[in-house]
């Protein structure tokens, strides 16, 4: 079980202060994910994304904020989203079809490191491997 570290769990705290949105998980690489409970996607973002750039501006970082969601399929095209695939499910697979095959490389990244991202977080809810056609 991945544990959180100070730095991330004030993260949490400034987030869910200022958002008033409860966050389910934290994922601390570069820039900042925040997974938000299923309904507080609207609290998160704020009118007209207020609350993406107050935080965003207050821990210096990029922020992506996505909603959970308990359909493994519906979580998968939040976390990829703006890209559009099908993302079909089979016994423990996850396959994702994209429309574009620029895309491929956006959702691999460099020696499939975003790839690997995606199966990890999709790992801590879901007991599912990902495959990108």
């Amino acid at each position: 079980m991945r544990q959180f570290t100070k730095q991330t769990i004030d993260y949490i705290n400034l987030f869910e202060t200022l958002t008033k949105a409860r966050v389910k998980d934290c994922f601390v690489n570069p820039n900042m994910l925040f997974i938000v409970e299923e309904g507080d996607i609207g609290k998160a973002v704020g009118k007209k994304g207020k609350n993406v750039f107050m935080v965003s501006k207050l821990i210096k970082k990029k922020i992506r904020i996505i909603e959970f969601n308990n359909n493994v399929e519906i979580f998968i095209k939040n976390l990829i989203y703006p890209i559009e695939g099908k993302i079909y499910k089979e016994n423990n697979l996850i396959s994702i079809e994209l429309s574009k095959s620029s895309d491929k490389g956006i959702i691999l990244g460099r020696e499939r490191k975003k790839l690997q991202e995606l199966q990890e977080i999709v790992n801590k809810y879901f007991n599912f491997e990902i495959k990108v056609k």
